[in-house]
């Protein structure tokens, strides 16, 4: 069991705010789970906050502000003290968080691929040419276009569920998806085929779950700090620090997959510049213990 240095929670609920979706909920209760083996004393209440992204799930992420419409009230949320507690997937996080709010922790994923989900399971390569996948990523219509271009990138909107929904419907011959997103619903048996990182390159944060905090909510900070996973809050910080100093927004396709083996942080990452279609993919390694530095490293050799 963790030793909090501060009770102070212990004798209040802890109020945590999150979005409606099945996949949401079930990121909370991963969160919760995790808070109450670290202290089964703490009292902890689900919030349910809308936000313009649930709201509107037809129009293209691009055009009504980008991802930061998932988060965007739960900040307020945050900022107001309806919550104590944010849990976002950290893709959907900006370059920035609100001012007056920091990032308090982050737990591994189950997986960090984008995987297909196609009828009959069919492999990607396997698809008719002309077929129709839905995505409504940039970054991932980029990367499936470089494997092959004769196939038709539609957008699509929507919780897992709806997506699903409508690829059973007949309305798409496949679609993408995060794969940590199916494991934590219990759908991965829908699976057709998984992309490798290495090459398939996901977004900034993909599976994994974030914990956002008020800036001068010291105690809970530290809760956070003590019950949250410590490299995963070496990795994001990378991941973050990059995001801020690039500042691309959705309208520029950007991935970024960073992982440590052995005491050695390795940052890669991709964008492609929408006005001519010129790729760049940038590496950065070093030493685990110099998350920052390596971060600056690879935003040189980008912008460079």
């Amino acid at each position: 069991m963790v030793l909090i240095q501060e009770r102070v929670y212990m004798q209040r609920i802890i109020r945590i705010g999150t979005r409606g979706s099945r996949l949401a909920r079930a990121q909370t209760d991963i969160v919760i789970d995790r808070l109450k083996k670290a202290d089964p004393s703490l009292q902890i209440e689900t919030v349910i906050i809308t936000t313009t992204g649930d709201k509107d799930q037809k129009t293209s992420l691009k055009d009504i502000g980008g991802k930061g419409v998932f988060i965007r009230e739960i900040e307020h949320a945050l900022l107001d003290n309806t919550i104590d507690l944010a849990v976002h997937s950290f893709k959907d996080i900006t370059c920035q968080t609100a001012d007056g709010l920091r990032l308090a922790g982050f737990l591994k994923p189950e997986s960090v691929c984008d995987v297909l989900i196609s009828r009959n399971t069919m492999p990607f390569n396997d698809i008719p040419s002309g077929s129709t996948i839905g995505t409504g990523s940039m970054r991932r219509r980029v990367l499936l276009k470089r494997i092959r271009n004769d196939l038709k990138y539609v957008d699509i909107r929507g919780n897992i569920d709806t997506r699903i929904a409508r690829l059973d419907e007949g309305v798409y011959d496949g679609i993408v998806l995060s794969e940590a997103g199916l494991i934590r619903l219990g759908l991965q048996d829908r699976i057709s085929e998984r992309f490798n990182p290495e090459w398939f390159i996901p977004a900034p944060g993909q599976g994994v779950i974030a914990v956002e905090s008020r800036a001068n909510d010291e105690s809970l900070f530290r809760l956070c700090q003590d019950v949250f996973d410590k490299e995963q809050f070496l990795l994001s910080g990378a991941e973050f620090m990059v995001l801020e100093e690039i500042g691309f927004d959705c309208r520029m396709p950007f991935g970024m997959h960073s992982r440590i083996d052995k005491g050695i942080l390795t940052m890669k990452a991709f964008y492609e510049n929408p006005e001519n279609g010129t790729y760049v993919e940038e590496t950065a390694t070093g030493s685990s213990s110099l998350p920052s530095e390596i971060a600056v490293q690879l935003v040189e050799k980008l912008l460079g």
